[in-house]
């Protein structure tokens, strides 16, 4: 069972990581650096302080919090389960795309586990933050908002650094943080 399941998560990362082009490697480079999205992360805080006013403090940290639960929990499971992103698996080094950074060297990422992504489930965390409290009621704006999500998920795909199923997982864990970021705020704030 197992070994089916690897078998066809490696289909479709080499799949979605075949879908490249040359003019497209730096552009899902730079998607997937975290420090790119500050003017964003801050344009939302900007939208919790106006909306929320002095609750907003509260909800600030209590995402930070979240986001860094959510970043360290993954860390421990890639620990745990030793995955090999597909950018450190020898097996796949002849099929795998990878792109170079901007050292000009070819982009493997730091520790070589991947499972599950960081950076989906932070993004997870972040969507789920801005549907629950910053545009619920705007369509456009929870549209764009996971819209990124999946194109940062997409992007460490598209990098060679994560298997699909890394992304996956990676997004749930996300979620189950976010779900629990809601639940405490709703029994502190009663909101």
């Amino acid at each position: 069972m197992l070994e089916t399941i690897t078998h066809w998560d490696t289909v479709i990362t080499l799949f979605l990581n075949g879908l490249h082009a040359s003019w497209l490697d730096p552009i899902m480079y730079w998607i997937s650096n975290r420090y790119i999205w500050i003017p964003l992360y801050v344009f939302v805080l900007s939208i919790t302080i106006i909306k929320w006013k002095r609750r907003s403090i509260f909800l600030a940290l209590l995402l930070i919090i979240t986001i860094t639960l959510s970043d360290q929990s993954c860390n421990l499971l890639k620990n745990g389960t030793k995955r090999l992103r597909p950018s450190h698996n020898i097996e796949l080094e002849q099929k795998i795309h990878l792109v170079k950074n901007s050292d000009g060297e070819l982009y493997r990422s730091g520790q070589p586990f991947g499972f599950p992504s960081a950076h989906a489930a932070n993004a997870m965390v972040f969507a789920l933050f801005v549907f629950f409290f910053v545009g619920k009621r705007n369509t456009w704006v929870l549209i764009a908002i996971f819209f990124w999500a999946a194109l940062l998920g997409y992007s460490r795909i598209y990098l060679g650094v994560h298997y699909w199923l890394d992304v996956e997982c990676g997004y749930f864990v996300g979620a189950v943080w976010a779900l629990g970021m809601l639940k405490v705020q709703s029994l502190i704030l009663k909101i």
